[in-house]
């Protein structure tokens, strides 16, 4: 954020970014500014570059016209990279997170030196393909990240303590930004995606591990995703790594549904072999797909009644779970609904690890805008 910018101009400078071109009066409205104050704050951010004057609409009525205030989003490059555990995703985007370019790139190991060398080189790959320079690069792993600062636990890349951004940052041009996979992807969500209209909404993600969301009053609420991820699903269901019987991991990650069929076909199976067959009607696969999709829809149920959000969103890269089966999840979901949560369908967001990427670019755009390199007076 800019130095010396109040709150309030922060706040309609965002505004505008994330609802897109707004007039004067509209903002006032919405704010509950007077027009005199919003003009005030206004007054520095165009002098600036933050915001600009579009061309003129004419109003109804007395032919009267409003000049909107808007970004101008193509003067920004934001870098956003994903880590997993084969492979590093990038994307270029522009101040709305519009994807512009990527590239993946294969995980040369899981050794710090090697991942920090392969995406600062990435980086500057992308950054050389670009028309405008970098304003910032935002990185996101999954496990626990420490105040933006250092990878404290990360169980899929076998890191502890690494103090990824410094690390990376000693590499690069320009700022770095590190978060948590899932907040990324719950910040994205928030400014540009499912949960743009909403003050509260959940995010809960199926893959390789459970991912948990959550904003409250337009904030984003520190969670611990263990809490979710070991929900207890049913005491005599099958054993997660943890030891722990019928939790959600133990039903709904794609290790264990393929385990699972695996185990009962005595043969290897991919987890999209396992979505197939149970579309074709295999019984095996319909019954581990079903028991996921049950213990998928308790969970939604479970965040729903204890959150009171309005939206939960459900995506990551095996959420198709939720498509295949839908009506397991549905009936799990209303067993115990209370009759208000029980309207509030989850909206199913399938997306690739590109999305994850972009999730990191929108932790860079937050950190970042208003710019303080835009020198506001």
């Amino acid at each position: 954020m800019a130095e010396g910018l109040p709150p309030a101009a922060r706040a309609v400078a965002v505004d505008v970014l994330v609802h897109g071109a707004q007039s004067r009066a509209q903002l006032a409205k919405k704010t509950g500014l007077s027009p005199a104050t919003l003009t005030r704050l206004v007054r520095p951010l165009l002098a600036a570059g933050v915001l600009v004057e579009t061309r003129a609409v004419r109003t109804p009525g007395r032919g009267r016209s409003v000049v909107p205030l808007d970004v101008v989003a193509g003067d920004y490059r934001f870098i956003g990279v994903k880590l997993t555990t084969e492979s590093i995703h990038a994307v270029v985007t522009d101040l709305r997170a519009r994807v512009l370019d990527s590239e993946t790139l294969a995980e040369p190991s899981l050794d710090v030196p090697d991942v920090v060398a392969a995406v600062a080189g990435l980086a500057r790959r992308l950054a050389a393909r670009t028309d405008r320079a970098i304003d910032a690069l935002g990185i996101t792993v999954g496990g626990q990240v420490d105040k933006g600062e250092t990878v404290a636990d990360s169980p899929f890349l076998h890191w502890h303590d690494v103090p990824l951004r410094r690390l990376l940052a000693d590499h690069l041009q320009f700022p770095v930004h590190l978060a948590n996979d899932v907040v990324g992807l719950a910040r994205c969500q928030q400014w540009f995606g499912h949960g743009r209209t909403y003050s509260d909404f959940a995010l809960l993600t199926v893959g390789a591990g459970v991912g948990y969301g959550l904003i409250l009053d337009d904030a984003l609420v520190p969670t611990l995703v263990r809490p979710i991820s070991h929900l207890p699903i049913d005491p005599y269901g099958p054993l997660c790594a943890w030891g722990h019987r019928g939790c959600l991991t133990a039903y709904v990650t794609s290790g264990s549904m393929t385990a699972a069929v695996a185990q009962g076909s005595g043969r290897e199976v991919s987890y999209d072999d396992v979505l197939q067959l149970a579309e074709d009607g295999d019984p095996l696969a319909v019954r581990v797909v079903d028991e996921a999709a049950r213990a998928l829809g308790r969970a939604v149920a479970a965040i729903t009644s204890l959150t009171g959000v309005e939206r939960i969103i459900l995506s990551g890269e095996s959420v198709r779970l939720a498509e295949v089966g839908r009506k397991a999840l549905d009936a799990a979901r209303l067993e115990y609904a209370a009759p208000r949560t029980g309207d509030l369908e989850p909206v199913v967001r399938p997306m690739d690890f590109f999305e994850w990427a972009r999730g990191a670019a929108v932790i860079a755009i937050q950190e970042t805008f208003p710019d303080a390199r835009r020198r506001i007076p």
